[in-house]
């Protein structure tokens, strides 16, 4: 089976164009195909419903957490002293009074209070230390405030019981818990040794500031600490999804080297997804909470100018104080700005770029005069330049371009490089910019905008206008082309016109958060790409950049894997249907079949293999179909006669009895060690002797009290009690009717779909973090994902055989081998009387015989091997050999299942040859 390993951070992509100088449009054209789009989908559209509701995650992000903890801190210590101490005081000085209070008064700290302080120090410490420092002097003075209360507070003791409090800010309620609180070690992490350098034992008393900004004021224009915690986030994030990648394109190459079969380059694409997918699914939930915080950074665009443009902020601030008539807020020119810069980032010939507008539009609204309205104008111009240093495209990359680089160089002697405004940032700035990404889809955006006014699907770009196109990129900037004429073209169709923009697909936002951001995109053109979506596709280019030379052996795997998926349906679909002895066809389970098949439209030709069968999407498309397709559809289907629950139970009785060793046939063990933890066929705990027949039934959809009676029945038939005159299926028949199964739930078989489809981590356990490595790095959205993605890929290792098998192809070949038994044991003209006499299904009066009969001699008998049945003649006859007989049987008839019609690729049990390092966690797993 293969051996997942874990994730690592990623990705880095490079910065996208805008208009130089002088202003130079990068337009981009696409031209149109000869593909009809009403041809592009394969099949009807069925009714998917409302199969299964979204599901939500069940946590917050750790932006959400860090706000929260700084809210509640401070009003812990408002609540918490006389308030004649700090009353009228708004200014975080009162945190001092309060602190120095706390401490003469030896006041007993709720133990959540110091976690909360931690973690707003941490966070804020984080910032500092980065490039673009702690803020202004009043965010720094409010962390030297921060970390003298805790070298005041340490010391005190700790209140047994958690003083509840109750915290609403701007009539949002503020959660009071710890969402870590599943993952840690509370007294480990209490007794780890702290960083003295983010919490130093002893500092001096920081002087009050006179005239201090609020604490409500502080914390509302937090919003640059907000966005450098956002932006180092993603990096970490895209880190995790790069090292990801690398371990797919290794292990690829160690499978070579071992000649293992290509397929099992499977369950490491699939981690690679899951590790992204999570990634993905991070970054939309701290968007969203960013936003919500902050309503004026809603595109990258205006975090970057936010985080970019501190000194123009200024300058258009005392423009408007002096010129305007109209108070204008900080926050509203920084998104002014950020509009400004989203000018270079658009088509020029796009009717909704602002450039000729926005300036205009800004300072009627404050009522500038004509001299401010210049000024304003030249710093629109100054925003322009900047980014189109920062961000060229190959069309603006010009000899007037780079003299005017070289210019601003001589006159600040300071370099002015592409690519620079996120420094420190490996896998989202530098060459990996994903500014640039953002930039490169706003561009895309009026190609879509104008397909669809024609009515048309859109083709490759003018050939060679943003590079050449490569198979292997020494830089992200050589993926321009690529991106741009043989990838946003084809997924713009796709979600317009092919499988993601005709149907609604279940599970489409568990299992493709990319799929789903660009529809988003493909749909709404002209809205400003989101920093989810630019991540997503980032995170594409990242699998590309990481597997290098191996992509196009993951393309064409992929594809393989994918199709005999679908080929192996086709070849069950015919055999039943050539196949008198099958009832399968009859089953409502197999309308599963129609929705699963309908899956194949994500593998059609006309969307092309570098859109759909890059690293990112041919994993999402196989675990789409494995997930979704052959798990949640399959698990109905695979059981649709009862035949797994038959077969199950069976070999489960041979092997308890010593009769059968388990392994001996390989495809059912599959199963067996798939299904143990079922509770639709096992009830709880696998069966011992004496509850097989009653597990059975209750598996079966009998009542308990029934069940019991049926299974006492069968206990004094096998240890030779009374026959019953009223034959063989009398007792069975007074409890059969009316009788519902309980249907499989795939969560029940995989705990990798329950953590990925339901979104369900409430039991996962950290095992590859020390304390210490906890202590630093828990307060961090990649831990978070690190964890999730451990857990869940651990448990797929775990899984990787169940997964291999296909549920829709197994299924038919189980129903055989029950109706194979029945002609061996010679019960078809018997059943075939049951039917006509009870108008029940044969596979009912199956089900009697061999309940009460064949497990009841595995369930009770003293010597099941010599068992002399009664009661039941074609089985008498077969005694004492029958159970001997039986297991000969079974390794006839499997030996005889081709693996190429069951299994759709290849699980191989990896060892110790994979290791996942969480890099900036300091995690590793061997």
């Amino acid at each position: 089976m293969a051996k997942k390993k874990q994730a690592r951070k990623s990705n880095k992509k490079k910065g996208g164009g805008g208009n130089g100088a002088k202003s130079r449009g990068t337009s981009v054209a696409s031209s149109p195909t000869v593909t009809d789009p009403s041809a592009l989908l394969k099949g009807e559209v069925p009714d998917f419903g409302s199969i299964h509701p979204i599901t939500k995650r069940n946590y917050s992000s750790i932006y959400s957490c860090y706000k929260s903890a700084t809210h509640r801190f401070l009003q812990y210590m408002r609540d918490n002293v006389p308030k004649n101490l700090i009353d009228g005081d708004t200014s975080v000085n009162f945190l001092l009074t309060a602190a120095d209070w706390m401490s003469s008064q030896s006041h007993a700290l709720d133990p959540y209070v110091m976690r909360d302080l931690k973690l707003c120090i941490r966070m804020r410490n984080r910032v500092a230390k980065s490039m673009f420092g702690g803020g202004d002097d009043g965010h720094k003075y409010f962390l030297q405030v921060l970390v003298y209360c805790w070298t005041v507070l340490r010391i005190l003791p700790t209140a047994e019981k958690k003083i509840e409090i109750d915290t609403v800010e701007d009539g949002e309620i503020v959660e009071d818990e710890n969402r870590f609180t599943p993952l840690l070690n509370e007294e480990e992490e209490e007794d780890a040794e702290d960083d003295t350098d983010c919490f130093p034992l002893k500092v001096s008393r920081p002087e009050p500031k006179a005239n201090p900004v609020t604490a409500e004021e502080l914390l509302a224009s937090d919003d640059r600490n907000d966005a450098v915690l956002f932006l180092l986030s993603l990096d970490e994030l895209m880190e995790c999804i790069a090292g990801q990648y690398s371990i797919v394109a290794r292990n690829i190459r160690n499978d070579r080297s071992r000649e293992y079969k290509d397929t099992t380059m499977i369950s490491t694409l699939m981690d690679a997804t899951i590790a992204a997918n999570f990634s993905i699914q991070a970054v939309q939930m701290m968007e969203m909470e960013l936003q919500t915080q902050h309503e004026h950074l809603t595109t990258p665009c205006r975090l970057l100018a936010c985080l970019e443009l501190p000194v123009i902020t200024a300058q258009v601030s005392s423009i408007v104080g002096e010129r305007g008539a109209k108070q204008c807020d900080r926050s509203e020119i920084i998104a002014f700005l950020g509009d400004s810069m989203e000018c270079s980032f658009i088509n020029p010939s796009d009717e909704w770029n602002r450039k000729d507008s926005i300036v205009g539009d800004f300072c009627r609204k404050y009522e500038v005069d004509n001299t401010g309205c210049t000024q304003i104008e030249e710093l629109f111009l100054c925003v322009t330049q900047m980014t189109i240093l920062e961000i060229p495209m190959k069309p603006e990359v010009t000899t007037s371009l780079n003299q005017f680089r070289a210019g601003l160089e001589r006159g600040t002697g300071k370099p002015h490089k592409p690519h620079s405004w996120l420094p420190r940032m490996d896998f989202v700035g530098g060459d990996r910019s994903i500014h640039r990404t953002v930039r490169l889809m706003q561009l895309f955006a009026g190609s879509i905008d104008k397909s669809v006014a024609q009515g048309r699907t859109l083709g490759p770009a003018n050939k060679g206008m943003f590079g050449k196109l490569t198979d292997r990129p020494s830089n992200f900037s050589d993926m321009d082309e690529l991106l741009m004429s043989h990838i946003l073209p084809h997924w713009a169709n796709l979600c317009r016109y092919g499988i993601l923009g005709k149907a609604k697909l279940p599970r489409i936002s568990e299992l493709s958060p990319l799929y789903v951001q660009l529809k988003s995109f493909a749909d709404n053109p002209r809205r400003s790409v989101s920093w989810s979506c630019a991540f997503s596709v980032h995170a594409v280019l990242t699998g590309i950049f990481e597997v290098a030379a191996e992509r196009q052996h993951v393309t064409d795997v992929s594809k393989i894997v994918f199709d005999t998926y679908f080929a192996q349906v086709r070849n069950t679909l015919e055999l039943m249907n050539n196949e008198k002895s099958s009832n399968m066809k009859k089953s409502k389970a197999m309308q599963n079949v129609a929705l699963v098949s309908f899956l194949e439209n994500f593998g059609l030709s006309a969307f092309g293999d570098n859109a759909m069968w890059n690293p990112l999407c041919a994993g999402t498309n196989l675990s789409i179909l494995n997930f979704f397709g052959n798990l949640e559809g399959g698990s109905a289907v695979i059981d649709c006669q009862a035949q797994l629950r038959i077969m199950m139970y069976l070999y489960h009785g041979l092997i308890i009895n010593g009769i059968m060793e388990e392994d001996s046939v390989p495809f059912l063990q599959f199963l067996y060690e798939g299904f143990k933890n079922c509770k639709a066929l096992w009830q709880g705990s696998l069966p011992t002797r004496g509850e097989l027949v009653k597990k059975f039934w209750i598996s079966f959809g009998m009542g308990l009290s029934h069940s019991k009676r049926m299974s006492e029945s069968a206990r004094l038939l096998a240890r030779g009690g009374p026959v019953s005159s009223a034959g063989v299926f009398a007792e069975g028949l007074q409890h059969c009717r009316g009788r519902t199964m309980k249907p499989i739930e795939p969560s029940e078989i995989s705990t990798a779909f329950r953590r990925i489809c339901e979104r369900d981590f409430s039991d996962v356990v950290d095992k590859y973090h020390t304390p210490e490595q906890r202590k630093r790095s828990s307060h961090t959205e990649q831990y978070n994902v690190a964890v999730h993605t451990n857990d869940t890929l651990d448990h797929l290792e775990e899984e990787m055989k169940l997964h291999s098998v296909n549920f829709i192809s197994a299924a038919y070949y189980l129903e055989q081998f029950v109706c194979s038994i029945t002609r061996v044991l010679q019960w078809d003209s018997l059943l075939e009387t049951f039917k006509e006499t009870t108008n029940l299904d044969t596979r009912q009066g199956f089900a009697i015989i061999f309940a009460q009969h064949l497990l009841g001699a595995l369930d009770f008998a003293h010597d099941p091997l010599n068992y002399q049945f009664r009661n039941a003649p074609m089985l008498t006859r077969k005694a004492p050999t029958l159970f001997h007989g039986l297991c000969g049987f079974f390794d006839m008839y499997f030996s005889r299942v081709p693996a190429e019609n069951v299994l759709w690729f290849q699980a191989v049990e990896r060892g110790d040859n994979g290791t996942i390092e969480m890099i900036g966690s300091g995690a590793k797993r061997r």
